[in-house]
């Protein structure tokens, strides 16, 4: 009996042992890097959904917009520092607007569903074209490369298709012109800081040294909404298992903190914010596997004397379109 009550403890105790070491191997410090090679390739797609309401003059007026967008993300290029040149190309585009005057919508799959959409000719001349972009091992953005050729690109697409070009041309002078005249109107629509929010929701900013779960680090927002707000997010290591690890990223302002006024825009004062987000990041190369954010935030635009409630819900989904073609395939 005290033999099989002797074995039963040591087998206690050698579980514990095995236990604990699990538990120090755990909370071991890990180092993160964007570690990509060249001519790897990642098609990525986001998911977004943004229901928004503003008050002006005591009428309320809502706003969903939903929007799928994937590109192509192709490392070009990883220097000695671990920077990386990467071309992305938009690969699918679908957009869906409904506001109280009407029902917006494109498919870049079905360009001619919806041909009273006055942006429908951009959405298609996007379709395929490309910019570089170049980001530091810990993913933060250093470079946004021929955004300009890009625009050119797609004015010249969408003039090309136009109709009744001799009128046109006469009516703005040169193709030249109307070139640029479509270009303006595209870095409007497709401005380079929507492009950088769409390319940080992409690429997850990384510590810049060892950390341990339970340790953060600050990053940059984003939301393109709250760009200029001088905003960090608090980025958490949560756990990490052998090939994939867990971080949360959270910023709250609440009503009773004191206004913060957007810098790109004196005249718009965010009142609440509420940014949660979780991101599954493969533990050898560091990109995106899964990513969820919600945001949601209060604003006032004033105006000529008027001000004017904005309030804002955005959530987000990125992950590899791969994934989300084997979950189809499950289904």
């Amino acid at each position: 009996m005290n033999n099989k009550k002797y074995s039963k403890i040591t087998v206690l105790f050698i579980l514990a042992i095995g236990l604990n070491i699990q538990d120090v191997q755990a909370a071991e410090p890990i180092d993160l890097k964007l570690a990509l090679r060249p001519n790897q390739k990642y098609e990525m797609r986001l998911t977004s959904k943004t229901n928004s309401s503003q008050t002006e003059q005591g009428q309320v007026s809502k706003s969903v917009e939903e929007e799928i967008v994937e590109v192509v993300f192709h490392v070009q290029e990883v220097d000695s520092q671990g920077d990386i040149l990467m071309k992305v190309t938009f690969g699918k585009l679908q957009n869906k607007k409904k506001t109280s005057t009407g029902t917006m919508y494109f498919d870049s799959t079905k360009p001619d569903v919806n041909p009273n959409n006055r942006l429908a000719p951009i959405y298609s001349a996007l379709i395929g074209q490309s910019f570089k972009i170049k980001v530091a091992s810990n993913g933060n953005i250093l470079e946004l490369q021929s955004i300009d050729d890009m625009f050119l690109k797609v004015a010249e697409k969408v003039i090309a298709v136009e109709k009744a070009i001799q009128e046109e041309n006469q009516k703005y002078g040169t193709r030249e012109k109307r070139k640029e005249r479509t270009k303006r109107l595209i870095e409007f629509v497709f401005r380079e800081e929507k492009i950088r929010a769409m390319m940080r929701a992409f690429i997850q900013i990384l510590p810049s040294g060892p950390l341990k779960p339970g340790d953060s680090w600050e990053s940059g927002i984003d939301i393109e909404d709250l760009k200029g707000s001088e905003i960090s997010l608090k980025n958490t290591l949560k756990n990490y298992e052998q090939d994939k690890v867990i971080i949360d990223a959270v910023y709250k302002r609440s009503l009773d903190d004191k206004p913060i006024k957007d810098k790109s825009n004196p005249k718009m004062i965010f009142t609440e914010i509420d940014y949660r987000g979780t991101a599954q990041i493969g533990k050898s190369s560091g990109w995106i596997i899964h990513k969820e954010v919600k945001t949601r935030f209060s604003a006032k635009f004033r105006h000529q004397g008027i001000t004017t409630p904005i309030s804002v819900n955005i959530v987000k989904i990125i992950e590899p379109v791969e994934s989300i073609s084997t979950q189809s395939r499950k289904s």
